[in-house]
């Protein structure tokens, strides 16, 4: 068995300024299709639970969870709670996730909304998006920070770029809707099915927007080579000089203190048909301001 590919190892140390640290990822796990063959979720689900419950992962963001998938994850993951609805009208069928270790996270409260002009409209879509497609935000206490954080979680569209634009948008002013009800360090993670030169990526890396209140930082960004390094690898597992489709971005209060690709697999099997993006994520301590 294959296991993590490093591309980035970028090390803090024990920084006195830092709470303790904890892992997140991003991780598309590839709905499952009957033409799939050997690729069918059937004989990769134990591998990804595997992944997942090996990691240390305290945070997952998954994308193209179909409803019978996460009847399998929550039984072979047993201390992970999941969180999420599907993106149709009823709200079944494909979820942007979020799976929460018990020992590790507590949920607080979210919702999922639409990357639509009427986000609240269950089913609703861009009328140039060939889906509905959805972002799922929760609020959850950290047991390592000793503090409540945002965490954002969504699938882009795969075809249309204003569709892309637009769900960026979205996402950014619920992020600034809801600091302005309760400002929280915040986690945006997912498949934004866009390079990172993309006008949705800049505007999320380079804060290309209006909102005072967000500035986000992007694990690629302390890499090298981070437009060289591909996601998604069609279930070859090679790595190769495309650029990378799944992101995860961070508000300031977060050190990013590593980066990387877990390519784990068992002979030819491999979980999905992208890489997991993992990152270690430091807190920074609050400032407490004492009264005189």
């Amino acid at each position: 068995m294959d296991t993590a590919y490093n591309i980035s190892r970028i090390r803090y140390g024990e920084d006195p300024a830092l709470d303790a640290c904890i892992k997140v990822a991003s991780f598309n796990i590839k709905r499952d299709s009957r033409f799939q063959g050997t690729h069918s979720w059937q004989y990769r689900r134990e591998l990804v639970a595997d992944i997942i419950r090996k990691s240390g992962l305290a945070i997952i963001g998954v994308q193209e969870l179909l409803p019978t998938m996460r009847e399998d994850l929550h039984t072979l993951l047993q201390d992970y709670s999941i969180f999420g609805d599907g993106r149709k009208r009823n709200r079944s069928n494909e979820q942007s996730a979020i799976l929460l270790r018990d020992h590790d996270t507590r949920l607080l409260g979210g919702q999922t909304f639409w990357l639509s002009k009427h986000p609240e409209q269950s089913g609703s879509r861009a009328y140039f998006s060939m889906f509905p497609r959805i972002c799922t935000v929760c609020e959850v206490f950290v047991q390592e920070y000793g503090r409540s954080i945002r965490v954002f979680n969504t699938h882009f569209d795969h075809i249309c770029s204003p569709a892309r634009t637009l769900g960026v948008r979205i996402i950014l002013e619920y992020m600034h809707r809801m600091n302005e009800r309760s400002p929280m360090p915040c986690i945006l993670m997912g498949d934004l099915n866009a390079a990172p030169d993309s006008k949705p990526i800049r505007i999320l890396r380079e804060n290309r927007h209006t909102y005072p209140d967000i500035h986000l930082n992007c694990a690629y960004d302390l890499m090298k080579n981070r437009a060289s390094i591909n996601t998604y690898h069609g279930f070859t597992g090679r790595i190769t000089p495309r650029p990378p489709i799944d992101y995860i971005f961070v508000s300031d209060e977060f050190v990013i203190k590593d980066t990387y690709l877990d390519t784990t697999h068992t002979g030819e099997l491999y979980p999905s048909d992208h890489f997991p993006l993992v990152a270690e994520l430091g807190l920074k301590k609050q400032e407490v301001e004492l009264a005189g």
